[in-house]
């Protein structure tokens, strides 16, 4: 089991919500369920009604969806930086 931390931008964590949370998991998918056990609020605002991710995941940097998805595997220290998506014109 890895301990890593992920990183909320305003957007996910709402006002006066935590910046950054110290989660467990040895996948992706195992972290961020971990931290919406520790913030539940926190589910509504990265999965959507059918369970699939609807917030961009980037691990050390990295999207996760060139990879493995919620299935990439963690080590200790790793960054979880999630960003909502952005749309405009």
């Amino acid at each position: 089991m890895a301990r890593v931390f992920v990183r909320l931008p305003v957007g996910l964590s709402g006002p006066g919500g935590p910046a950054r949370e110290q989660c467990e998991g040895r996948t992706v998918g195992e972290a961020l369920a971990d931290c919406v056990a520790r913030c539940p609020g926190l589910k509504s605002r990265i999965f959507r009604d059918d369970g699939s991710v609807w917030v961009g995941i980037f691990v050390n940097g990295r999207n996760v969806r060139q990879g493995e998805g919620l299935e990439t595997v963690l080590s200790d220290g790793d960054e979880i930086r999630l960003l909502p998506p952005i749309a405009g014109g």
